[in-house]
């Protein structure tokens, strides 16, 4: 992910807070000696510190995989799941695993209902086929 926290210590030096008094005095007098385009770039690096950190943001959102936003939200399933990891478990039926239904998983449930319509079926068939040679 490249989003990250933005911390004081990020920005200390960027604030206008940061420039002297009367930045475009000159140096002996205190000031920095800026002209009008250095205060102008001055004023502007915050906000485009912030633009550019939020536009990371926005492509970690939109992003998928490892790297992304949902790479880095731990889901609490198991360690190292993460919100990806479940988007890739939906597709792969691996999500049946997870869901608990009278002590067993769904897939558990699942796998044992096929089990016994294919039973049935077989049972079905060999009545019919009883019928059909006795008639």
């Amino acid at each position: 992910m490249k989003a990250k926290k933005i911390y004081n210590s990020d920005v200390r030096d960027i604030l206008i807070s940061s420039l002297p008094s009367r930045p475009t005095a000159p140096r002996a007098f205190g000031g920095r000696g800026l002209g009008a385009g250095e205060m102008k770039e001055a004023f502007d690096k915050l906000p485009l510190y912030i633009i550019e950190r939020y536009n990371e943001l926005l492509s970690d959102v939109t992003d998928l995989g490892e790297n992304s936003l949902a790479g880095a939200i731990p889901t609490g399933i198991k360690e190292d799941h993460t919100l990806s990891t479940l988007f890739e478990d939906i597709g792969s039926g691996e999500l049946a695993t997870y869901f608990g239904f009278l002590g067993k998983s769904l897939l558990s449930h699942v796998i044992g209902i096929y089990g016994e319509l294919d039973a049935l079926k077989t049972r079905l068939a060999a009545i019919e086929g009883k019928k059909e040679v006795g008639e």
